[in-house]
């Protein structure tokens, strides 16, 4: 349902947690796939999360220049349920 969504309003312990228009969204957070000889790196660069998926982390960051992240590796655009779990685990902020 992602591309009829207009906005996004998470609530974590009755607290807004994040609210954005998607195209905020779309701005403000980047996903990056990163070899494991870069992950200092992308550390180094404050993501709000970090998965595994196949040997590579993958990291969200939220609001860093997408220039910057370039060089750690593959980037891609987040999926909603990307960016709840991180909200919910670790705490993006509205």
């Amino acid at each position: 349902i992602e591309h009829i969504l207009t906005d996004l309003l998470f609530i974590k312990d009755g607290k807004i947690a994040l609210a954005a228009t998607m195209d905020a969204v779309g701005e403000r957070f980047t996903e990056v796939l990163v070899n494991p000889d870069k992950r200092d790196a992308a550390l180094a660069l404050s993501p709000v999360y970090e998965r595994q998926v196949f040997g590579k982390s993958v990291f969200l960051f939220d609001g860093p220049k997408r220039g910057e992240l370039a060089a750690l590796g593959e980037i891609h655009k987040p999926s909603v349920a990307d960016i709840f779990v991180a909200t919910m685990k670790n705490g993006a902020t509205a």
